[in-house]
């Protein structure tokens, strides 16, 4: 019973989602496929929030600074005319290289919010994307010359609102395919997410791993010890930002297009909702918390419209319900959190 109430938020939703798999009707083996579809691409947006929560900067909402990065690298290689190896070497490099450099700057400004970095990072992240919007749609054509015309608009300023990605996507869909349901998948995400969970649980061990529990748990202490926070603080930012930018990669490569404009919205929000539907917190979170949390999370996002179309017999009902479960289990989540960890505060 005990450890049921510790829980509560992830078996909660396990039941929900339950509940809303009957709902919807679905076959098992449907629910399967897009589950793993999701986990592939979702995964490591999830790890990325680990290390700031680690270090006591709560959920970092400006992730998608890595997953803009990841995009401009994208577009990047589609106008260069790059293809295969290439072009997913390029990319991967390009996108490592910005989100050091961007992480860098995120960092900068979420240490002077102290206490206030998850609502300074959401700012940061809208931000970032109203600068990356202008200049894909204004500057490129207009500033900046492409040596592929075929990625611009028809008045040739502004790059098209969807680019064909298929110089990553057909090396990812080429390496470890399988069959499952009918349609064919690839294994190989699986073996980046594991190659990149590892790094991050390498990390956790390291010195690194240790000095950023020591400034999340008590950074004023941890300063009269000698231990640069800030410094600290910048290096999980930083790291969190390749970690987004990489999922990003994985994401366009299953997707197979670049959707330039939109297509690092909303980002933050279902990684953020997952790794509290997995039982972490904003001042705790383990790797298994983003396992269980992308799984059960997306388990209910995928079946949720299906479920209110067939519950209120209104197709328009099914998309209402998606868009409240996102933003609903995230409030949810925190609330129950800050009672547990009440309760925690008060058996003492």
């Amino acid at each position: 019973m005990k450890h049921i109430k510790n829980n509560l938020v992830p078996v909660s939703i396990f039941v929900l989602a339950v509940i809303s798999f009957r709902l919807a009707g679905v076959s098992g083996r449907y629910l399967a496929a897009e589950v793993y579809t999701r986990f592939a691409r979702n995964t490591l947006f999830t790890l990325a929030l680990i290390l700031p929560v680690t270090c006591g900067m709560g959920i970092n909402f400006a992730i998608v600074v890595g997953a803009i990065s990841a995009q401009m690298a994208m577009v990047f290689s589609v106008d260069l005319r790059l293809e295969g190896a290439v072009a997913l070497m390029f990319v991967t490099g390009a996108s490592i290289v910005l989100s050091i450099l961007f992480g860098m700057m995120v960092a900068a400004l979420l240490n002077r919010a102290r206490g206030r970095e998850m609502i300074v990072s959401i700012m940061i992240g809208q931000l970032s994307s109203v600068i990356y919007q202008f200049i894909f749609m204004v500057a490129y054509g207009l500033l900046i010359q492409p040596r592929n015309r075929d990625i611009l608009l028809d008045r040739g300023i502004g790059v098209r609102s969807m680019v064909d990605a298929r110089n990553i996507s057909s090396v990812f869909k080429g390496i470890l395919p399988f069959r499952f349901d009918g349609k064919t998948y690839s294994l190989f995400p699986l073996v980046i997410i594991l190659f990149f969970s590892l790094v991050l649980f390498y990390i956790q061990k390291t010195r690194l791993g240790t000095l950023a529990r020591a400034v999340g748990t008590d950074g004023g202490t941890a300063g009269t010890l000698g231990i640069a926070g800030n410094r600290v603080r910048s290096i999980c930012i930083v790291i969190s930002t390749i970690f987004a930018a990489m999922s990003q990669i994985l994401f366009v490569a299953d997707f197979g297009t670049i959707n330039v404009y939109t297509g690092h919205l909303g980002l933050d929000t279902f990684a953020a909702a997952a790794i509290l539907v997995g039982g972490a917190s904003i001042k705790k979170a383990r790797m298994r918390n983003c396992f269980i949390g992308v799984i059960l999370f997306h388990a209910l996002f995928i079946t949720s419209p299906m479920a209110g179309q067939n519950l209120f017999h209104n197709p328009s009902v099914g998309e209402y319900f998606r868009s409240f479960l996102a933003y609903g289990v995230i409030v949810t989540a925190i609330i129950m959190n800050l009672r547990n960890e009440r309760t925690k505060v008060q058996s003492i």
